[in-house]
């Protein structure tokens, strides 16, 4: 293997994502709907020669875990005298796949670098061990948008049984990103804090994720023009049930009545936080000056994404 990765290098990235409906229930058997957006993780390995490895990358932690995963499935040669540089416009700890992006794109770049075969189940698959290492028990929805892109429609129906389908919206989505903060709790903690509330709560917690799965089913006909749901409407239910399992803070639910006050919806987007922020949330207004003065006023980032963005890719060199 050696002489094969000699002078070779490798680009390949791979998108956050947003969750448009379904988080926290996704992980109990019910669907996520998911987009990936236009803000990517990218990873470059590069022969440098010697035994020496150099990573470059503010996400070491989980770059260390992966790369030792990644050596069990390729062999003990492959890290070998490598610069491994990692670059992301994804903002971190904020309910955007940070964290599966770079799972994915890590797996793809190994995988391309040691000239394994481009096989998306086989990256899926891959990171989606690096995610359960890193929130215990992830759905493997995150991994797999990251991987294949687009609008998904995902279920887990087992751990090793996950279902998901290629959406083709007709409808555009005008929504905003607003960041609330970084929540103190990371996404594991938040998915046994669910955990706990559906152990102590069971009837509760059933309706609640069974009503998250009807908005969610309400949201994809929407989203494939099917009915004509108001989106506001989606977004402040969604949000209502999600505040009941109790994954937003109470100072995101503040910001979020302000939006709902002034004639929009909103909800968070991933895991949460209940302490301090819960990451972005989705925002939506008719009017989306309206959501840019308001953000403004509370000195609050808010940004713009292009939803149905391309999966993992090997980028040019």
């Amino acid at each position: 293997m050696k002489e094969d990765l000699e002078d070779r290098k490798v680009g390949v990235s791979a998108p956050g994502k947003i969750i448009l409906s379904g988080e926290h229930a996704v992980v109990y058997g019910y669907p996520d709907l998911l987009a990936a957006v236009n803000r990517r993780l990218s990873v470059n390995i590069e022969k440098i020669g010697g035994k020496k490895k150099v990573v470059l990358s503010r996400i070491t932690s989980l770059v260390d875990y992966a790369l030792k995963k990644l050596k069990l499935i390729l062999g003990e040669d492959w890290q070998d005298g490598l610069r491994i540089k990692i670059d992301s416009q994804i903002p971190i700890a904020r309910g955007m796949g940070s964290s599966a992006a770079l799972a994915v794109a890590l797996s793809g770049a190994a995988f391309q670098f040691a000239g394994r075969t481009w096989n998306l189940e086989e990256i899926n698959q891959s990171a989606y061990g690096i995610e359960k290492k890193q929130h215990g028990k992830p759905s493997g929805g995150d991994n797999t948008i990251s991987t294949y892109g687009g609008f998904l429609w995902f279920r887990k129906e087992a751990e090793r049984v996950k279902l998901f389908h290629h959406l083709r919206p007709k409808r555009s989505l005008k929504i905003l990103l607003i960041d609330t903060g970084k929540p103190k709790e990371d996404t594991g903690e938040m998915v046994s804090l669910v955990k706990d509330v559906v152990l102590k709560y069971p009837k509760k917690t059933k309706n609640i994720f069974q009503n998250i799965e009807e908005v969610t089913k309400c949201f994809l006909k929407f989203l494939i023009a099917e009915k004509n749901y108001s989106l506001r409407d989606l977004l402040k239910e969604n949000e209502r049930l999600l505040e009941d399992l109790g994954v937003v803070s109470s100072s995101t639910q503040k910001i979020i009545k302000q939006i709902e006050r002034l004639g929009g919806g909103a909800k968070i987007s991933g895991a949460g936080g209940q302490k301090a922020g819960s990451g972005i949330i989705l925002v939506y207004h008719p009017r989306l000056s309206v959501l840019r003065q308001f953000a403004q006023k509370e000195d609050l980032p808010i940004f713009e994404v292009k939803l149905g963005e391309k999966g993992v890719r090997v980028e040019k060199n």
